[in-house]
């Protein structure tokens, strides 16, 4: 396919594309007149790509995950962990709103209770 013929099935800008590819994230082939052609896969690879930057990858980390022999148990454990992240985020975002106008004696009993918790979260971080 032609960057034009992708760009329009993708929903990606040509632009972007180019971007990707000078990056090696996506690979072409010249064809005998000099148009760079894509592998049907691209699609796949610019939907990937989508949603390691959606999870807030770097460019750089996309291109090892990309590069990486494929796995769909690790796809399936990153989907599954950013579906967490993202909900506990939310819940986050609910608590702060609930504890911005608490007294100080209810945010202080939530502070050390969440203390405990810290460790647990730095422990799993660190697997990270």
């Amino acid at each position: 396919m032609k960057i034009g013929e992708v760009a329009k099935m993708s929903g990606v800008s040509t632009r972007t594309i180019d971007y990707y590819t000078v990056l090696g994230l996506l690979h072409s082939e010249r064809s005998d007149t000099n148009y760079r052609l894509y592998p049907a896969s691209t699609l796949q690879t610019l939907q990937r790509i989508h949603l390691l930057k959606k999870q807030r990858m770097s460019i750089l980390e996309i291109k090892e995950v990309l590069a990486s022999p494929k796995s769909s148990k690790t796809e399936l454990l990153v989907d599954e962990v950013y579906e967490e992240f993202e909900c506990l985020q939310r819940k986050i975002t609910s608590l702060e709103e609930q504890l911005k106008d608490a007294p100080s004696s209810v945010k202080l009993h939530v502070s050390k209770a969440l203390e405990h918790q810290l460790a647990a979260i730095t422990a799993l971080i660190a697997l990270l």
